[in-house]
């Protein structure tokens, strides 16, 4: 449920057909059927640019599926569906910050129309929605959301756009739960008991969310502080934690792969990352797309049955978009 995607996209935007050489034969090989596909805006684009990159990240998405015969932009759970039936690949457009929408709630009908259908308020910054959590167990913004903030949350329950709380401060993430009636979701997370940063979230956080019958997507980059421990096996006990805390119904996969984008960064670039956030430790077996069954083969080694295994791998996720989209 969550893929930096599209910021790539743009950033290539010279070449064509990205999609079908440097995407698709890893979303073939890990059989890959849906992507969440997550406009995100840089620091260097913003202010003055925020906008106009994320609609050219959208046009670039279009662009690529179009010239596909295998890729799709899905807007609805029945395309979803219709996609997954006829072995097409969906992706479904999703906004991480809403830093697109300045402070103009008209913005938000422009993006649903245009096909985002999930939105986290923020990254790991604040915006005019509210604040994101920190890469630290503490030191975020006590205030919730803004007035801002709460006009978008209430007008996306009324279109029909998901309401992610990845990333917002542990504020924002209550008040966000206070303001809603329909399951939530947290696209990708890991869980503060091995890894405890604000960014993550805490026992608390994920009972609330069971609550509410959402699901959490589980991240394959902060697995643990420490790369030694940054483990395929290690994953999988984010899975198993949350799914003791409120079930299996609750969890599923946000793999949030960035090891390419990462890869492709001179080292000045990475050291302002973990400058500004923190180091990134990559799975070595679960770095891409192509990976997936990696997973899949070591659920099964770890004892967990097939009816859990497809909830987690797909089942969970289909039905919050089939009660929601």
């Amino acid at each position: 449920m969550h893929f930096d995607l599209p910021m790539d996209l743009y950033e290539k935007r010279q070449r064509r057909n990205v999609l079908e050489t440097d995407f698709f034969p890893e979303f073939e090989a890990g059989n890959v059927s849906v992507v969440g596909a997550a406009i995100y805006i840089e620091d260097r684009y913003l202010p003055e640019a925020g906008l106009r990159v994320a609609l050219d990240q959208i046009a670039r998405l279009y662009a690529e599926t179009a010239a596909s015969e295998r890729l799709t932009i899905c807007k609805s759970y029945r395309e979803i569906q219709a996609a997954r039936e006829t072995g097409k690949i969906a992706f479904l457009i999703t906004m991480e910050g809403i830093e697109p929408l300045g402070t103009d709630l008209n913005q938000l009908r422009v993006f649903y129309e245009l096909g985002v259908r999930a939105i986290g308020l923020t990254h790991a910054r604040t915006n005019a929605a509210g604040h994101g959590g920190v890469f630290a167990a503490s030191g975020s913004l006590v205030e919730g959301l803004t007035p801002f903030g709460r006009e978008v949350v209430r007008e996306c329950e009324s279109l029909g756009v998901i309401i992610d709380l990845a990333h917002i401060n542990p504020a924002g993430f209550e008040e966000i739960l206070s303001i809603t009636t329909k399951p939530p979701i947290v696209s990708h997370t890991n869980v503060r008991r091995y890894y405890d940063i604000e960014r993550n979230i805490n026992d608390e956080q994920i009972r609330m969310i069971g609550e509410r019958r959402g699901v959490i997507g589980v991240n394959s980059i902060l697995v643990s502080p420490r790369e030694e421990e940054s483990t395929l096996d290690h994953y999988i006990d984010h899975i198993e934690h949350i799914s003791e805390l409120i079930g299996i119904d609750g969890v599923g996969i946000g793999f949030d792969f960035f090891e390419f984008i990462y890869r492709q960064w001179p080292e000045s670039r990475q050291k302002e990352l973990a400058a500004k956030f923190t180091t990134p430790h990559f799975i070595p077996d679960l770095t891409n797309h192509s990976h997936a069954r990696n997973l899949t083969s070591r659920l099964i080694e770890r004892g967990f049955s097939d009816a859990d295994i497809e909830k987690i791998l797909r089942g969970n996720w289909l039905r919050i978009f089939k009660e929601l989209l």
